[in-house]
């Protein structure tokens, strides 16, 4: 097992093990303990392809008990989709602008913020025009 796809499966095997104590209980020890059996069961697995495969297993059981247990607010994924922000070209893992840019705060300009919905907007548009805003039209 490589040292890579071992760090994805013991990160997965937390978050489950986290998501696993949201649950109630009742459903608690049965799941931990069936999380730990599979987990020991293919640890020693040498197929790359049935690793992929139990390593898709185990995210697809991350993101059932993520859909049915309650999310923490602030809580992240540690697998799956992150926050990728392209800085100077290069693609880096983190977050967007956060603050000191805002026109809600004061610290943008108003025409500014203008400017940047403008923008935002063409490009959600595909750097069309985007329809004018008719308020009676809802």
């Amino acid at each position: 097992m490589s040292a890579q796809h071992r760090t994805q499966v013991l990160r997965a095997y937390r978050e489950l093990l986290g998501l696993v104590r949201r649950l109630p209980e009742q459903q608690r020890s049965v799941q931990r303990a069936e999380a730990r059996a599979a987990l020991r069961l293919h640890a020693a697995e040498a197929d790359e392809a049935k690793r992929q495969d139990l390593f898709k297993q185990l995210a697809a059981k991350i993101s059932f008990l993520r859909a049915v247990t309650p999310r923490r607010p602030g809580e992240v994924s540690s697998i799956g989709a992150g926050h990728y922000v392209l800085r100077g070209g290069q693609l880096v893992e983190g977050s967007g602008e956060t603050s000191g840019t805002r026109a809600a705060d004061g610290s943008m300009p108003l025409e500014d913020a203008r400017q940047r919905h403008s923008q935002l907007m063409k490009r959600q548009f595909f750097g069309r025009e985007p329809p004018r805003y008719n308020p009676g039209s809802f």
